[in-house]
């Protein structure tokens, strides 16, 4: 994840960098919507800003749990960096 604060942003901005290496169409828009539902669950924590957002090969078989404890664990890092 690449993280570029803007507070004059209203709200955090985020693309997905994720390649056809990394699965078959269905596995990487399944990857994105999980990546999305992790950052709704942790929308008032996130720093305002511009976030883009890539995945590893092994990231279209992680499971839901595991998406959301990595989304948690990368918000952490960008507030230190804020």
């Amino acid at each position: 994840m690449m993280f570029s604060p803007d507070p004059t942003l209203q709200h955090p901005r985020v693309a997905y960098a994720i390649g056809r290496t990394r699965g078959t169409a269905v596995q990487r828009n399944r990857l994105r919507r999980q990546v999305q539902a992790a950052l709704r669950e942790t929308e008032g924590t996130i720093p305002r800003g511009r976030y883009l957002i890539g995945a590893r090969v092994s990231a279209v078989s992680v499971t839901f749990p595991q998406v959301r404890e990595d989304i948690v664990e990368l918000i952490k890092k960008t507030r230190e960096l804020t």
